[in-house]
């Protein structure tokens, strides 16, 4: 007798628990192995240990040990962690679930993973991080790690926020990301922004962007994902085996990851070399210059608008050594597959000298 009087006390508890949250959240236990209900004051605990299964409203939550005070509207869960909601899923080794305001902070070895209908996902891993399920915004630090598949990037940074409702995020504390393989392109920079309705990175200060056989910095860039285009300001240099160069804004077209065209404007100076690895002891000075490339190998060189170049030859068995130097309002360059300089022509109020030995 008294053992169905304390069952059907353990009941009327639980039933009054998930009555007072069924205006908002709807508690339903679905399994426990151990489960202790308490009372003190206006306080009602229930400690619920092994195999914790329960939703509150729509999310769904995992663990090995669950303690919900019910008043204070607060649950800590601890041992595999796992919170699925919609297409959010969370795992931690401890969770605070705050009902008001209907924030989750997490700790240790965190994992957030979201995937759409469409399958495709992106997964964000730290040693910390906070969930604000009323503004679908998760907030992690320390060491964090993401991989995107849409974008095959690979991102690490120090501190990272995701607005999902917005589709915008904020990395800080020395950003970097890796797009494609690890050796293909990579930024960096002190502060990035990606908006993902636009498929649009946004990267500030100290940025620098990296592939095999260039790099460029800048104070500013904008890379469009889709177009594969980037937009460097601020002061932007560029840097290869051929050349290193700079300008007032530099364009850089991409496919899958490879350079196929550069737009240097305003104010642009390049130095170069007759030969990849050589000495660039050749310069041009123009408002507009523009770069082909093929198969990572500089093609077409075009430079426009008061135009002011300075060129050396070296004696060779094949060649005598001469020097020319002129001014004009085009200039073109043409190269082998090796990026190797093959003829240079001027058009349009030419004005010039060469110079021989002897």
């Amino acid at each position: 007798m008294k053992r169905i009087l304390s069952c059907l006390i353990l009941f009327l508890m639980l039933f009054s628990l998930y009555a007072k949250g069924q205006a908002d959240e709807k508690f339903r236990l679905i399994h426990s192995d151990k489960l202790f209900m308490t009372k003190a004051g206006e306080e009602q605990a229930l400690e619920l240990n092994g195999n914790v299964h329960f939703f509150y409203g729509n999310t769904e939550f995992l663990c090995r040990n669950a303690l919900i005070l019910d008043t204070q509207k607060i649950a800590r869960l601890s041992g595999n962690v796992i919170v699925k909601n919609d297409s959010l899923t969370l795992e931690a080794d401890t969770l605070a679930y705050y009902r008001i305001p209907d924030l989750m902070n997490l700790g240790g070895r965190i994992t957030a993973t979201e995937k759409t209908k469409t399958g495709i996902y992106r997964w964000i891993k730290s040693n910390f991080a906070s969930y604000d399920k009323a503004n679908d915004i998760l907030t992690t630090w320390n060491r964090v790690n993401s991989f995107d598949y849409q974008e095959n990037a690979h991102i690490q940074c120090g501190y990272a926020q995701w607005d999902r409702k917005k589709g915008y995020a904020i990395l800080l504390e020395e950003p970097f990301i890796t797009s494609g393989t690890k050796d293909t392109l990579s930024v960096a920079a002190e502060k990035m922004e990606y908006f993902d309705q636009e498929h649009k990175l946004i990267a500030t200060f100290n940025v620098k962007v990296e592939r095999n056989e260039f790099h460029a910095t800048s104070d500013f860039l904008i890379y469009f994902l889709n177009e594969e285009k980037a937009i460097f300001t601020g002061e932007p240099k560029f840097f290869s085996n051929f050349a290193d160069a700079k300008a007032m804004e530099f364009h850089l077209f991409l496919k899958d990851r490879s350079l196929m065209r550069a737009e240097l404007i305003d104010s642009c100076h390049i130095d170069f070399a007759e030969e990849q690895f050589m000495e660039k002891k050749n310069k041009v000075d123009a408002d507009l210059v523009t770069m082909d490339f093929l198969d990572d190998q500089l093609r077409i060189f075009v430079a426009e608008g008061n135009v002011d170049y300075y060129f050396q030859q070296d004696q060779t068995e094949k060649k005598d050594f001469m020097i020319n130097s002129a001014t004009g309002a085009y200039l073109q360059a043409n190269f082998d597959d090796n990026s190797k300089l093959q003829s240079l022509q001027m058009k349009t109020d030419i004005k010039g000298k060469y110079v021989f030995q002897q």
